[in-house]
């Protein structure tokens, strides 16, 4: 699902009209897989998380790059100041989303971006769902109406993990109705299912340059 990811926001960062030298932040930069794509992409990167243990880690795996502790719900920086943020992942887990995004807002310069992700569907809710502190699932008109809400510009929304879609509604409804006991979706894995899957969701970044799911 990450090597995925970071294919897809590779395309869809890249398709932007950003010049190198504004300051990219990615909030909610974990253990730093997403650094190491940005920084070849040619911009001055920054991570920001608010987990000091998550940053430790970010910082073996990207030592050159600016790591900051801090809060999306207060972002430490200037308005108008910020040109790309990228949060993968982050909104759902915060109870006032809106107050998020109203901070991206206030800290982009004026024709700044943002990339946001988000789980999607309520009806996929699960056991990953639980152990990763989700507040909530969106559906795109939802997620569209929130953002234009804090005066902030859609110029692209897609659903994304569509081709994988119909296996993952499956191994929930299985896991759900057998009532399964397990920490971790990622438990019932193998390095064969991830190869294949890798491969399919890897597909999207090159359908998604001609349309949205």
């Amino acid at each position: 699902r990450f090597v995925g990811r970071r294919k897809l926001l590779k395309f869809l960062i890249s398709s932007m009209p950003l010049p190198k030298d504004i300051p990219v932040i990615d909030i909610g930069c974990g253990v730093g897989s997403n650094l190491t794509l940005l920084k070849s992409l040619g911009f001055r990167v920054f991570g920001m998380d608010s987990e000091i243990y998550s940053l430790s880690l970010a910082k073996k795996n990207s030592s050159a790059i600016p790591l900051i502790n801090g809060d999306l719900m207060s972002l430490p920086f200037k308005t108008n100041s910020i040109g790309l943020i990228v949060a993968t992942d982050i909104l759902e887990h915060l109870d006032e989303d809106t107050l998020a995004m109203k901070e991206i807002h206030r800290t982009l310069i004026p024709e700044g971006k943002v990339l946001l992700t988000v789980p999607a569907f309520r009806f996929l809710w699960g056991i990953q769902d639980m152990v990763g502190m989700h507040r909530r699932r969106y559906s795109k008109m939802e997620f569209v109406r929130r953002i234009e809400h804090e005066g902030l510009e859609v110029l692209r929304s897609s659903y994304f993990n569509f081709l994988l879609f119909l296996p993952i509604l499956i191994g929930r409804r299985i896991i759900h109705l057998l009532e399964l006991r397990i920490e971790s979706e990622n438990k019932i894995n193998s390095p064969f299912i991830n190869f294949l899957f890798t491969k399919i969701f890897s597909l999207e970044s090159h359908i998604l340059r001609f349309f949205s799911f």
